[in-house]
């Protein structure tokens, strides 16, 4: 695979990174750097990326068609949130509560305006988005690094994130945006060992190494969950018995055979001289299995003392029970639902049908459904880099939408937006079409 860039393609391609997975960088650059502490740095920087994808010679000339049968569901779900943002909100019927009616206001005309725009970017960006996603998400993660390096009530052991104010509360951070730029991270650069410059895949090679001690760090277990999931995968489409043997008849080559053992002897010779290195992965190794074995626990309801509880679990299991209580006592109400932000449940899926009714549901559920299929058969097709990137990326979110977040958020949407606009569509290969040579037509000359 040759890696290429070009002004436009990779221009507009950096706007949407910006809107849909530029996070990292934004939440850094606001509370780390100083830039802006309030939400107007944020605002200014996804106005910023949306600047960016557009581009002059094509804005309201040329449109690309999305994945039209998703696309319908995501417009029917819209609708009837939108509807029920508006008309039937028991949140927002206080005053004090404007500013967050205004916040969420805002939140649905980015989505339109970022959904508009990608209509206008040509399909040609597959072939240039590869480098600024794996540089980008190699920032991110060095931006945390930075972070807790300089953050001096940071304690080893605990989730590493790129907190918000003055550092003192580390409750106030976003692990999972860090730990999705990751996952993100180690796809891309994955993606990117295909390259023909030995020099990418050393980066990407990098990358893939800083990506996974960030998914680590970051210890946000839906994430981690959705990594595992997303191996699995890989593995299904990508490792035969075939390729099993040939790898391992690869390995007795004699050559094979002495860079083993050197890597071997190497390994063993770093952990003998690292023993303080050694025990902070030990750490983290206890704690991301301790807090994952209390999440299933919780989870199946087999807990044994309040010490075997995780309460992040908890919660979700308690809105679980808020579900199944309207479902056997109050089940009209799930037709039509409760209304806009009745009850947050951090099950987005559930969330939907409780506050917007069946239809919500299905159509929200169905999206989901379809996007997954698509994402596989990309995965599996092998179309092209972009559609295999968005394919995996999109199984931190499919993971999502059933262990935490809302389904009105731009958090999600942004994210939906780009897979309607991407997956499953038709990719024309880039042809060079030669020129026929033009004769000029001359008449014969006559002589007398």
């Amino acid at each position: 695979m040759k890696i290429e860039f070009n002004f436009k393609y990779s221009r507009q391609f950096l706007g949407i990174f910006i809107v849909f997975m530029g996070s990292p960088l934004i939440f850094f650059f606001k509370e780390v750097v100083g830039l802006g502490g309030t939400s107007i740095f944020t605002i200014g920087s996804l106005i910023l990326g949306m600047i960016i994808m557009i581009s002059p010679d094509d804005i309201f000339k040329k449109f690309y068609k999305p994945n039209l049968p998703i696309f319908r569901l995501a417009a029917i779900f819209i609708i009837i949130s939108l509807l029920n943002f508006l008309f039937v909100n028991p949140f927002y019927g206080y005053s004090a509560n404007r500013y967050v009616f205004t916040r969420d206001l805002g939140n649905y005309i980015f989505i339109f305006s970022f959904f508009f725009l990608l209509l206008g970017v040509s399909n040609n960006v597959k072939d240039y988005f590869l480098p600024i996603v794996v540089v980008l998400t190699f920032f991110g993660s060095i931006c945390l690094i930075y972070s807790m390096a300089t953050n001096p009530y940071f304690i080893i052991g605990q989730r590493a994130s790129v907190v918000f104010g003055d550092g003192s509360t580390t409750a106030s951070g976003n692990p999972h945006v860090y730990a999705r730029n990751a996952f993100a991270g180690i796809f891309s650069s994955y993606l990117m060992l295909r390259a023909k410059n030995m020099l990418w895949k050393i980066f990407a090679i990098a990358n893939m190494i800083l990506s996974t001690v960030v998914l680590v760090l970051t210890q946000a277990r839906s994430i981690l969950l959705a990594f595992f999931f997303a191996l699995a995968i890989f593995a299904y489409y990508n490792i035969s018995v075939k390729s099993i043997t040939s790898t391992v008849k690869g390995l007795f080559k004699p050559q094979n055979l002495v860079l083993i053992t050197l890597i071997i002897a190497g390994v063993m010779y770093f952990i003998s001289t690292q023993a303080r290195l050694m025990g902070i992965i030990n750490l983290y190794y206890d704690t991301v299995s301790v807090t994952l074995t209390k999440a299933l626990l919780t989870a199946t309801g087999q807990t044994q003392s309040s010490k075997d509880i995780d309460y992040s679990a908890m919660g979700r299991v308690n809105s679980f029970n808020e579900f199944k209580k309207i479902l056997f006592e109050k089940p009209w109400q799930l037709l039509l639902g409760n209304g806009y932000h009745f009850l947050y449940m951090d099950i987005p899926v559930l969330e939907a049908w409780v506050d917007c009714g069946i239809i919500a549901f299905w159509s929200f559920a169905m999206m989901n459904w379809m996007i997954f299929k698509e994402s596989l058969r990309a995965i599996k097709q092998n179309t092209n880099p972009l559609t295999i990137f968005l394919g995996y990326f999109y199984m931190s979110y499919f993971v999502g939408i059933f262990t935490g977040g809302e389904p009105y958020g731009t958090a999600y949407w942004f994210i939906f937006c780009v897979m309607i606009r991407f997956l499953g569509i038709k990719y024309l290969e880039r042809k060079l079409t030669p020129v026929p040579k033009q004769v000029p037509n001359i008449s014969p000359t006559v002589s007398v």
